[in-house]
């Protein structure tokens, strides 16, 4: 008998060892400079020594990641990265990160009961019955709790939200895009 995991989708979370320390001259550094909302905006470009090496560990563990699954001649780099500052009572609504390879978020601030990430199942209407959540059978997403100092990365082409924060106090997350040149 021969297993074809054909349509496994790897989602991964990793514990940077980043302090609170560390998160907090990040935000401080990132809140002195001045940031574009615009869909060009790309917040790698910004002079930070925080976003540096934060950068040089997104690049390693991605890389790292999925080194079984990409050309020997190809790396994973970062093409776009935006901050997200969700605050009480706010939610960010279905989507996939276009034609980027791999998305990214890293966690800055995330206080107690501030919304899960939702990762919805790329496969649709199957249901193998497992699916649970309190009372409900069939769910299609799988959930992950925001993490200080964690980031979580996925293909970009999963869709996935974000429930609403019902914290008083904002969800700081930092999200990227990567591809692969």
């Amino acid at each position: 008998m021969i297993r074809n995991d054909l349509w496994a989708t790897p989602v991964w979370e990793f514990d940077t060892g980043f302090s609170g320390a560390f998160n907090s001259q990040l935000l401080s550094q990132l809140n002195s400079i001045k940031m574009d909302s615009g869909p060009d905006f790309n917040i790698w470009k910004l002079n930070s020594p925080y976003l540096d090496e934060l950068k040089k560990i997104i690049i390693k563990v991605t890389n790292e990641a999925v080194v079984e699954n990409i050309p020997k001649n190809k790396r994973l780099v970062i093409t776009r990265g935006w901050l997200n500052t969700h605050r009480t009572g706010t939610s960010l609504a279905t989507h996939y990160h276009g034609n980027s390879t791999i998305a990214c978020t890293y966690y800055i601030k995330a206080p107690s009961n501030c919304g899960d990430l939702l990762l919805i199942d790329p496969r649709g209407g199957v249901n193998w019955g497992w699916e649970t959540e309190g009372e409900i059978q069939g769910i299609k997403h799988t959930r992950v709790k925001p993490k200080e100092g964690s980031l979580v990365f996925f293909p970009g082409f999963l869709l996935h939200s974000v429930e609403e924060n019902k914290s008083q106090l904002p969800r700081i997350s930092l999200s990227s895009n990567l591809t692969l040149q």
